[in-house]
Parts: C-alpha cells; sequence; structure tokens
C-alpha cells in the first residue's frame, strides 16, 4: 500500500509541475537589435539626424539638373559624385525608387530624384557637400515620411569588390 501511495503521489506531483508548466506565459521574442533591423532594411539607404545616408554613414545629395528618374551627371561629376548604384534586381521601396545614371546602370533615388555621395565625405558622419555648386543638396527626411526610413546603426563599410555577408545569428548575439 506504502509503494502504491507514494506512485499516486509522485504521479500527482508530476501531473501538477506540468500544469505550472502549460500556465505559464510564453517567452515574449526579443526585439531586433538595430543591426538585425538596418540589415533587413529593404533598401540601402538610411536616415541620420534626418538625413539619408549610405552604409558607410556618409551623407547622400540630388543634383537639381536631374530628371525624375534619370541622371544627368556624366562621367567627369560622377568622378567627384558618386552614384549610390542599386543591386541588379532591386524593387522600389516606400519613397525609394530607381532611376539610370548617364550610362544606364540602376541606382537608387529619392522620390524619383537619384542620390549621389560627395567624394569629399570620407568619413561616417560627413555631410559637406550640402549646396556645392548652387545644384548640390542633402535629403533632408521629412517628418511624414521618417518611418518609412529605417534609422542608421553604423555597419562595416566595404571596400570595393568586397561581398557583403550579413552575420550569423550566434555574432548577433555576441554583440549584444
Amino acid at each position: 500500500m506504502t509503494r502504491f501511495l507514494a506512485s499516486v503521489l509522485v504521479t500527482l506531483f508530476l501531473a501538477c509541475l506540468a500544469l505550472v508548466a502549460s500556465a505559464a506565459p510564453p517567452a515574449k521574442p526579443r526585439p531586433p537589435s538595430p543591426l538585425e533591423v538596418a540589415l533587413a532594411s529593404p533598401v540601402p539607404v538610411w536616415q541620420r539626424a534626418g538625413i539619408l545616408v549610405e552604409q558607410g554613414g556618409r551623407a547622400l545629395y540630388t543634383y537639381t539638373p536631374d530628371l525624375p528618374g534619370q541622371s544627368n551627371c556624366d562621367a567627369k561629376c560622377e568622378a567627384l559624385w558618386p552614384p549610390h548604384y542599386a543591386e541588379p534586381g532591386a524593387e522600389p521601396h516606400g519613397p525609394f525608387t530607381l532611376a539610370r545614371s548617364s550610362d544606364g546602370r540602376p541606382m537608387w533615388a529619392w522620390q524619383g530624384r537619384p542620390l549621389y555621395r560627395w567624394i569629399s565625405d570620407r568619413r561616417r558622419g560627413a555631410a559637406g557637400g550640402d549646396g556645392v555648386a548652387g545644384v548640390w543638396f542633402l535629403v533632408r527626411v521629412p517628418a511624414d515620411l521618417s518611418a518609412d526610413v529605417t534609422r542608421y546603426f553604423p555597419m562595416p563599410t566595404p571596400r570595393p569588390g568586397d561581398a557583403i555577408t550579413p552575420p550569423s545569428t550566434a555574432e548577433l548575439s555576441r554583440n549584444r
């Protein structure tokens, strides 16, 4: 009889544990890190302090003589103002559209206006080309479109020819 009673008590104890475990609320998923959000952005353009920036954190500009969806910046111009080229197969998203550079390559545009960097902006946060020659201007994100542009998070800047591979889940968890 003692064995039977012990067996019943153990069974009841385990049943109670199972009930308590099943009644516990499910663990909340952790919010994505800023790096994960930045890497998941459908467009390689972000905002920093209300200004559009590229991956290295340098400002992006528009050129007044451009037409909607078409760059008028020729090869000499592009030597000083490199276009912000789009990857093959890139798709427009929100206020970001695609334009064509003077040589026909796809480049990112802000509401139809092609985007460029200034060669003199060498470090993250650089934005020295605003107003150059009265035709180059920073792209300021209006408040009503702010939610459509991912906030900037510092990411490694590739050298020409480098392929960017997103960090693994293990690398992301180590960086938290």
